[in-house]
């Protein structure tokens, strides 16, 4: 079940009593869509206002919302719903088989999480400012390039930099005209982390993309965008899932961002064209 599979990704997160709460829902997960947060409390040796804050911790909009999610993907049958990891010499039928899996969980869960209300805000913040520096570093980095690699093909102003000595020079010099978007899947990654207080000391607007949960990166956004949290696998199956939890995120901005203003759409048919043109003439 994705909401299972989302709460087990950060039961390191969760304190003592919502733990329980967690506990006990999963031997419970039929009864749940039709108990009241009174119940739920009284079978987890928790309090009412706690289980609403649990609720609304993991993702729901309110109780009602993580009840009709459980009932829902309870009711969804014949299918796999939990992420699996690579084994040893595991046949390749059986590798296409799974990643195609963990994929398409990782894209559902994604698509469940990101925030209309939050989009739309980075979305004006973008619009908004001349300038957009990018940074990300590891797996991280190829999505930073995925963000500057579309946004230059608009027009867009876009500095992709991980070396402090050149970044924070930039930022203070466009800072009122400047958004910085940030990429870390843990939300914890130090140096990432740094450009988020520097640039907020400079009052530079942040955008953040990070996997769901709470993190050090997300409390310092203007703008927190947060994807599909797949548990940690053995072999780094995980690492692939939140790329491709990362590179939905950036589509779904993107695409959105193009659809706001026709302009933006034939600057993309125009450079299509001069690359088929080039590769005509040349090739």
């Amino acid at each position: 079940m994705a909401l299972i599979n989302r709460i087990q990704g950060m039961e390191n997160e969760l304190s003592k009593a919502e733990l329980r709460i967690f506990r006990y829902i999963k031997k419970n997960i039929d009864k749940i869509p039709t108990m009241t947060a009174e119940q739920i409390a009284k079978g987890s040796k928790t309090s009412a206002p706690t289980v609403v804050r649990f609720a609304k911790k993991v993702g729901a909009s309110s109780l009602t919302d993580f009840k009709i999610q459980i009932s829902a993907e309870s009711q969804q049958t014949g299918t796999n719903q939990e992420y699996s990891d690579v084994k040893k010499n595991e046949p390749i039928a059986s590798l296409k088989e799974k990643l195609s899996q963990n994929a398409q969980l990782t894209l559902h869960e994604t698509t469940q999480i990101l925030s209309d209300e939050k989009l739309i805000a980075a979305l004006k913040l973008l619009e908004s400012k001349e300038r957009i520096f990018v940074a990300g570093v590891g797996a991280s980095h190829l999505v930073a390039e995925d963000i500057k690699q579309k946004w230059d093909r608009i027009g867009k102003s876009v500095s992709l930099e991980t070396n402090y000595n050149a970044l924070l020079p930039q930022l203070i010099n466009t800072k009122k005209n400047a958004v910085l978007w940030l990429i870390s899947n843990s939300g914890e990654t130090p140096e990432i982390v740094y450009f988020a207080e520097i640039a907020k000391e400079l009052k530079i607007p942040i955008i953040t993309l990070t996997r769901f949960g709470n993190n050090r990166l997300s409390k310092l956004a203007d703008v927190s965008l947060q994807v599909s949290r797949p548990q940690e696998a053995d072999q780094r199956s995980a690492a692939t899932n939140s790329l491709i939890a990362q590179f939905l995120a950036v589509d779904i901005l993107f695409y959105s961002y193009i659809s706001r203003n026709q302009e933006n759409a034939e600057k993309i048919y125009q450079s299509r064209q001069i690359i088929k043109d080039f590769r005509e003439r040349h090739f």
